[in-house]
């Protein structure tokens, strides 16, 4: 509790404060008017003069001094910028190719499912492919083996796929054929390629006389064509087509006039009685995303899957 000495004292010292404070702003304020009054050769002005002359050596010391801290606190500054911006734009570059293969894939996809439009001219009734359906389906796996033997597609029987049914793919010289459906649920079939090595395929080659002659794949990715007589004119780079029958005559499931290949080399040796023929496939297994498999619809199609 306060007493009336202790309390007298404090408002003494609140007014000595306050009479300090008051006497140095009209100091400030007088000499201010001063300086800015009198010439600059007046005693404020020296007085100026006299102070700048003692700090400045002080400042320029403490200047020195403290610029190490100061440039090495500059270049952490830096640094941690510099790695925020080499973070953002390793993100940015990761997202770019990230983008850059979305694009590529996309493309081929689309590429691939244009090149796809081709069949629907390939099996035209003039042509004597008619009675089929295109189905067009993803390849969701695939064998890894190097004579790219079968595939399996995201479609089955509930589409109308049935086993035999044979099976195309787009290329840059329009539809070609790569196989046939060997086996069916209702929602996937599996692909037997025709380099698989096992998959035999009646064949001919309609510049050199449409003499029969049987394909069948020799080495990985490479068909031969067999059973051709030496004196049909067989040469380099004439295509190679389904004939429509199999060995002995019989109907065969792939109907007549489906592309296969080109010639690259006709063997030639004097004693054969036939040509050894090699044939480069038109669709190569290994870069396909999607096929179409061509549905029997016609009763002589049906025929064919059938094997009869």
């Amino acid at each position: 509790m306060s007493t009336t000495g202790s309390t007298g004292i404090a408002r003494r010292r609140a007014t000595l404060r306050r009479a300090v404070i008051a006497a140095l702003v009209i100091a400030c304020l007088a000499i201010f008017t001063g300086y800015f009054r009198e010439s600059s050769g007046g005693p404020l002005h020296g007085a100026q003069s006299a102070a700048a002359s003692v700090v400045t050596p002080v400042q320029e010391v403490a200047t020195r001094a403290v610029e190490p801290f100061r440039d090495g606190w500059g270049w952490l500054t830096s640094l941690r910028d510099a790695r925020d911006r080499a973070s953002a734009l390793e993100a940015e570059v990761e997202e770019l190719r990230g983008r850059q293969v979305f694009d590529a894939v996309r493309e081929q996809r689309l590429t691939e499912l244009e090149s796809l439009l081709g069949v629907e001219q390939l099996i035209d009734t003039e042509r004597g492919l008619g009675g089929y359906r295109v189905e067009v389906a993803l390849v969701n796996t695939r064998s890894i083996t190097d004579w790219y033997r079968n595939a399996r597609i995201t479609k089955g029987s509930s589409d109308g796929i049935v086993r035999n049914s044979p099976v195309v793919a787009g290329t840059g010289r329009g539809a070609a054929l790569v196989g046939v459906v060997t086996s069916v649920t209702a929602n996937s079939a599996d692909i037997a390629f025709i380099t698989d090595g096992r998959t035999e395929v009646g064949a001919t080659v309609p510049e050199a006389g449409s003499y029969p002659g049987l394909v069948r794949s020799t080495s990985p990715g490479q068909l031969s064509l067999t059973d051709i007589p030496r004196e049909a004119p067989v040469k380099e780079l004439q295509a190679v087509v389904t004939r429509g029958f199999s060995g002995g005559g019989l109907p065969s499931i792939y109907p007549p006039g489906l592309p296969i290949g080109q010639i690259t080399s006709v063997g030639r040796q004097e004693v054969d009685v036939a040509f050894t023929v090699q044939v480069t496939p038109y669709a190569d297994p290994r870069r396909l995303s999607y096929l179409a498999v061509l549905v029997p619809e016609s009763p002589e199609a049906q025929r064919r899957a059938e094997g009869r």
